[in-house]
């Protein structure tokens, strides 16, 4: 069985981020000042990333004309609008992410002998995956906020640019005015970072923790016997299969419009920086920042897919569990028919009931990501 201080040891960089971005639900202790300063950071946080937004999106408009240059504002715009849209359905659901993250700890800390085995068997290289994604964002949006400086310091080149581009106004490049929208490019850059790294860690978790809690009861089904000495019971099992359900269901219902997002997001994503990248193969800090870019835009939807993979697969696998079960001759093999006939409505993380969350969808994205990339250069060329 797992303590509360080895459950916290084992989020806390998970934890942490999500923390810093106001995600992470607050404890049922925590008084009602850090409520309202929760509150107040996440409208600020949420303000300074639209503003940041809006400015990238301006220039855009500024530079049209340039394929080089808009699509390099194009690839910033799209993380940011991504920001957006995640603050804004977490904080919709914030009692349904609270309610998440409360049974994923007492799951934790309740279960016991196989039971724990297997969370730990499912889980815990997720966890290790999660927080080697957040130092690979961390490190792309380090990049991304010391390479203008670089560029100018080292390289020579005297044309100023903010870490996250972005048009304010004319002669923005000017001191004083080009510290401060640079310090505000950095800040907005650094909660963006965050969400991204926050956001995707958690809903990593969350839903490969509903695949623990499937593989958890097809274990138990599989484990069942027709005698009396076995302290797993047929009950046992059915209500385990309910809680993983709901669980499951209330994970898609907190996530399905970003994964609509995401996905639709991620596909301008790898579409723009493998633009960027052939059309810097020269320029070896601009080729090392957007190749650092594209790897952790994949690397994210990658985690998204094999988690709505493996939730697909476990819930999938009920009705094999089942079969597999010492249930001939026992009293509940008619009542093993009504679970398995349930399974075969397998639980899904989807966008928005469009498409499923798979790895077979993550093919289509990079399907569509090189065609678009294929108009991009074709257009260019002319």
């Amino acid at each position: 069985m797992v303590t509360v201080y080895e459950y916290e040891e084992m989020m806390k960089p998970i934890k942490m981020v999500n923390r810093l971005i106001s995600i992470w639900p607050l404890e049922e202790n925590d008084n009602s000042i850090l409520s309202r300063l929760r509150i107040f950071h996440r409208i600020s946080m949420f303000i300074l990333i639209l503003i940041q937004t809006v400015a990238v999106t301006a220039d855009i408009v500024h530079h049209w004309g340039s394929m080089k240059e808009v699509t390099e504002c194009a690839l910033i715009a799209t993380a940011f609008y991504l920001c957006v849209l995640r603050l804004t359905v977490y904080t919709i659901h914030d009692k349904d992410l609270q309610t998440s993250v409360q049974i994923m700890k007492n799951d934790w800390i309740k279960f016991s002998g196989e039971d724990e085995l297997t969370l730990k068997e499912k889980c815990l290289p997720i966890i290790k995956l999660a927080k080697f994604f957040i130092m690979t964002v961390f490190s792309t949006i380090g990049l991304f906020m010391v390479a203008p400086i670089l560029e100018v310091k080292i390289l020579g080149m005297e044309e100023k640019k903010l870490p996250f581009r972005g048009y304010f106004f004319e002669n923005q490049t000017i001191t004083p005015a080009y510290g401060g929208l640079y310090l505000l490019g950095v800040t907005a850059g650094g909660f963006g970072g965050s969400m991204i790294a926050g956001a995707t860690t958690l809903n990593l978790i969350l839903v490969m923790h509903g695949a623990a809690k499937f593989m958890v009861v097809r274990k138990n089904i599989e484990s069942l016997k027709s005698n009396s000495e076995n302290s797993i019971t047929f009950i046992d099992c059915v209500r385990g299969h309910q809680d993983a359900i709901l669980f499951a269901e209330r994970v898609e219902n907190t996530i399905n419009v970003l994964v609509l997002g995401q996905f639709v997001i991620s596909t301008g994503l790898v579409c723009f920086a493998g633009f960027q990248i052939t059309e810097m193969a020269e320029d070896r800090g601009q080729l090392m920042k957007y190749t650092s870019f594209l790897n952790s835009a994949i690397f994210e939807l990658f985690l998204f897919s094999y988690s709505g993979n493996e939730l697909l697969t476990e819930s999938d696998a009920i009705s094999q569990s089942c079969y597999a079960s010492n249930w001939v001759g026992t009293s509940f093999a008619k009542s093993m028919q009504i679970v398995m006939t349930r399974s075969l409505s397998p639980c899904k993380i989807t966008a928005v009931k469009f498409y499923d969350m798979s790895l077979a969808n993550f093919s289509s994205i990079f399907s569509f990501s090189f065609s678009y990339l294929t108009v991009l250069r074709t257009m260019e060329a002319e």
